[in-house]
Order: structure tokens, then sequence, then C-alpha cells
């Protein structure tokens, strides 16, 4: 996984200014000599340099322009302002670089030590491919309402379960919400449900696992049902903590984007902020300042217009509340954000009028597939990962 994102950004965004500040020294330059030639007090006449007396006042003016225009108030002023932000991005990519560096080393200690422990049977995600079934859904809808509703359609599941929510695309055809369940088990030893503790470990450091297989596989499933499934679907993941995780790490993944147009994502309570998530796809992130959850990749969301990020101040029943991560805290959340008076979270708004195939829309149908772990594998066994490069 790529940790780098921030650091590679503000590097970029600091070459860009020194360019631009570059063209506005020689904009400067180039006002400055037309302005001096056009009042300049000497000319040639007859093949002789003279001096016009006439035109000293004229020339006097000028300079006086050419020194407000591009002089230390104008144009070269600004250049110098430019340079000095392009110093501080540097100074913050360097500074970026290093804490990134941190956190992958924290991230490298966590992988290697559940590899470690998978030589004792712990976290020890399945080598195979998963199985999938398709079950009589538990809960049904008529319409999806907000980016709330999204959220809240997590609700329920259990047992390995996937819910993908077909809905009535705008231009027509179909659209398709897929929404991933959080830790439905905390045995670190793995068992045939795939979200669990050890999806948990594996995921939140990169790893392929088979739960994101699984959803991949139940997706597949769900569009297969469907007459109206064509390629170019647009599709939405959304998730809560570990569902957040593994919904981002999709978004993130070629092999994924191969057989799925993901367009849109939504998470709560989960720490995406690592995940190389393409600026074509437009994330909504939902969390809470005092859930201790979303801050276990110790990096923040990305800040962009693709990316936008919606935190609720803490609660002040404590630094860290674990009763802050809950779905439903989020789902509430949520729905705040979205009742607000028009033009108070513009971001929000933006990222809602882009989700019109999924938001306010028409649900046509509702499907929801088991995923089951294959048997166990072999110590340290890894699932092999398709990222982009």
């Amino acid at each position: 996984m790529r940790v780098t994102v921030r650091s590679e950004a503000l590097a970029a965004a600091a070459r860009v200014v020194e360019r631009v500040a570059d063209a506005v020294r020689g904009d400067a330059a180039t006002v400055a000599g037309a302005l001096a030639r056009a009042g300049s007090p000497v000319a040639w006449r007859g093949g002789v340099l003279v001096l016009d007396p006439s035109t000293w006042g004229s020339w006097a003016r000028v300079e006086t322009r050419v020194l407000a225009v591009a002089g230390p108030t104008g144009l070269w002023g600004h250049a110098l302002a430019l340079d000095t932000l392009a110093g501080g991005l540097r100074s913050a990519a360097r500074a970026y670089e290093e804490v990134e560096g941190g956190v992958a080393a924290v991230l490298t200690g966590v992988s290697g030590a559940a590899d470690a422990a998978s030589r004792y049977g712990w976290f020890v995600d399945g080598a195979g491919a998963p199985s999938v079934r398709a079950v009589p859904p538990t809960a049904t809808w008529s319409r999806v309402g907000s980016a709330a509703d999204l959220l809240a359609a997590g609700d329920g599941l259990d047992g390995g379960r996937v819910r993908v929510i077909e809905t009535a695309a705008l231009g027509g055809g179909s659209a398709w919400v897929v929404v991933v369940p959080g830790t439905q088990e905390w045995s670190g030893r793995a068992g045939s449900n795939p979200f669990d503790l050890t999806t948990d470990v594996r995921a939140v450091t990169g790893a392929a696992t088979v739960a994101a297989a699984g959803v991949d596989a139940a997706l597949v499933l769900a569009r297969s049902g469907s007459a109206r499934s064509r390629p170019d679907d647009p599709v939405l993941l959304v998730g809560h903590s570990q569902g957040g995780i593994l919904a981002a790490a999709l978004a993130g993944d070629a092999g994924f984007a191969r057989r799925h147009r993901v367009t849109h994502v939504v998470t709560s309570g989960a720490p995406v902020g690592l995940f190389p998530v393409p600026p074509s796809v437009r994330v909504l992130s939902v969390q809470h300042a005092d859930d201790p959850v979303h801050r276990l990749d110790l990096t923040p969301n990305p800040a962009g217009a693709s990316w936008v990020t919606v935190e609720a101040p803490p609660s002040g029943r404590a630094p860290l509340d674990p009763r802050r991560h809950a779905l439903e805290a989020h789902v509430r959340t949520l729905r705040a954000v979205e009742e607000a008076p028009r033009g108070t979270l513009p971001q929000v708004e933006d990222w809602r009028a882009g989700a019109g195939s999924f938001v306010g829309v028409a649900v046509l149908s509702v499907s929801e597939i088991v995923v089951e772990r294959p048997g166990p594998a072999a110590p340290g066994a890894r699932l092999p990962v398709d990222r982009p490069p």
C-alpha cells in the first residue's frame, strides 16, 4: 500500500507554485519593459541617440506605474509570496514524509505480528476463493431517500451477509449499492464468516482479504440475477467500520475497477485515509471526533474535491467514547448534516447532487448474499493483491 499520498501531493503542489512564481516574475519583467519603452525619454533620431527633455515628466510617471505594477507591491511581490508558499509546502512535505514513514513502520509491524501469530492459528485468512450464495432478503425498500439511508442499510446484517440494492439510475438503467457489513465475529481464530477480527487486522494494513473478494463475488452474483444489469452501471460502496475499510480498499483495487464502475463510496467510523481511492470516485466519510476506531490508521482522510469528510465534535462524555462508534450514531450525524439549511455544508450538497443515481431514487431490487471463507489456509498464506501502481 502506498502511504506517501500526502507528502507526494504537497511536494507536487510546491513544484506547481514555483512554476507559477517563475511565470509571474516573467510577466513582471515583460510589463516593466513594455511600460518603460512606452515612456522612455531616449530616442534615435537620424541615427543619433538623443534625449528629449519634454518627455522627462511622462517618463517619471511611467516609472511610477512600472513600480506599482511590477515592483515589490505588484507582480514581483506576488512572485516572492508564491516562493514563500512553495517553501512552506516543501517543508510540510518533508515533515509529513517523516510522519508517513512512522505510519508505514507501524502498519508493517502490525502485518508482521499478524504473520507471526498465524503460525499458531491466529489471524489466518483463507487462501482460496470465498463461496457465495443468495438468501431471502431480510429487509426491503421502495426508495433510497438520502445518504443517511445508505448508511442505515447496513443495520441488521449478520451471518456473513452482504446486501446489494439495485436502484433506478438517472437516465435509465440500473445502479448498484453494495452494503458491506462491519465486524461480525471477534475471535482471533478465523472461521467461516470472513467479516471478523482477522479481516480487521489484515485489511487495515492493506492486505487483500477473503472478505473483500467475497464482496466482489456477491456483487457479481446479484448483478447476474438482473436482466437490467449492464457493464457500465454505476456502483456505490457503503460500509461502517470494517465495512468502510473494505469499501475503500475495493474502490482503490484495479481488478475490482475493471469489473465494476465504482463512482461513489460512503464510509462511517472507518480508518480509510491510507487507501489509494482514485479521484474519479467521490467519497463521503462520516466520523466522530471521540470515536477511537477511525483513527487506527494514524492518518487523516485526504482533503480535496473528490473526498468529503464530515467529523462531528465530541459528545463531551469522555475524550474517547466507544459508544460513539455505533452505526446508528453515525446515521444520526449524517441525517442532521443532510437536514441542515441549504448552503450550510456545500461540499456535502455537491456530493449528494453527484450521487443522483443512488439517492432520491426508486429501489428496483434487494439481494442478500452470504459470504463464507474457505477452509483453513497454510500459516502465513496471503491472497494475491491487484493494486494500481
